[in-house]
């Protein structure tokens, strides 16, 4: 009777043992998943902080390139220098002349807008190129001529070709070949084109004209004193400005200005 009882607790001894080393394992098998959740959990937390901090970085990289495009539109929309020395270059041609105000160029002195156009083209064109007749003298082309003249007043307007004076010279249009000749001169004098302002909207643009007095060349705009400001309006047509009229400007030279002018005029 005590051999079963020693049994029978030996029994229970080790199934209690067993119990717990099993609750032992367990509990490991807990700590090691435990364990790695907390490493893996890390894992996806780094993960998170650098994918964080890509997405931060390229962010502020975004941001910065939009801020400095926003600088440039603003100092471009500031800045028009570019834009106002390419009015000095289409406009000097015409300038020269001192055109009177007109409303519409079919109002404006056919000449003058057909002797402008003759050295726009002579101006920015390779006269080496061009036909020459028997006495050298060099053929330049209507169409070119009409050309530059579209350039400023674009094409509802055309020119009547034919020959034409201008102040001590004359250019002769070759009914033949269609085309001025071109007498050995130099460019005429007059007043140069310096763009004080411009002022544009969806469909106009009015550009402010400071008319500088005749310099020894009539491109070099560096130097001398202006006499009087005049308004060069410009209105859309597909899409391009093309000047339509030429007005008296509400700019007006300064006093000083002015007084310098006439004494230097006076000595």
């Amino acid at each position: 009777m005590e051999k079963e009882k020693k049994n029978l607790q030996e029994v229970r001894d080790d199934f209690e043992n067993e119990m717990i080393e099993v609750r032992q394992a367990e509990q490991e098998r807990k700590n090691t998943y435990s364990a790695n959740e907390s490493k893996r959990q890390n894992r996806i937390r780094r993960r998170r902080i650098i994918i964080g901090a890509a997405f931060s970085f390229l962010a502020c990289i975004g941001l910065l390139s939009i801020i400095m495009g926003a600088v440039r539109i603003g100092r471009s929309l500031l800045d028009n220098s570019e834009e106002k020395r390419q009015y000095n270059a289409l406009l000097a041609p015409l300038v020269v002349y001192d055109p009177l105000p007109f409303e519409s160029p079919d109002q404006a002195d056919q000449r003058i807008l057909q002797v402008s156009s003759i050295w726009a083209a002579i101006m920015n064109e390779d006269m080496t190129l061009y036909e020459t007749n028997e006495y050298g003298q060099t053929l330049l082309p209507a169409v070119d001529v009409d050309r530059y003249f579209a350039r400023v007043f674009g094409t509802n307007y055309k020119l009547t070709h034919g020959t034409v004076a201008d102040r001590d010279i004359e250019f002769t249009f070759d009914e033949e070949k269609q085309a001025y000749i071109v007498p050995a001169t130099s460019y005429p004098q007059g007043f140069t084109p310096q763009v004080a302002k411009i002022k544009t909207s969806f469909s106009k643009k009015i550009v402010t004209v400071g008319y500088i007095s005749p310099q020894t060349s009539w491109t070099d705009s560096t130097t001398g004193t202006i006499s009087k400001y005049v308004d060069y309006v410009f209105e859309k047509q597909d899409g391009e400005f093309y000047l339509v009229a030429v007005r008296e400007s509400d700019m007006k030279v300064e006093a000083s200005s002015s007084s310098s002018s006439s004494s230097s005029q006076a000595q």
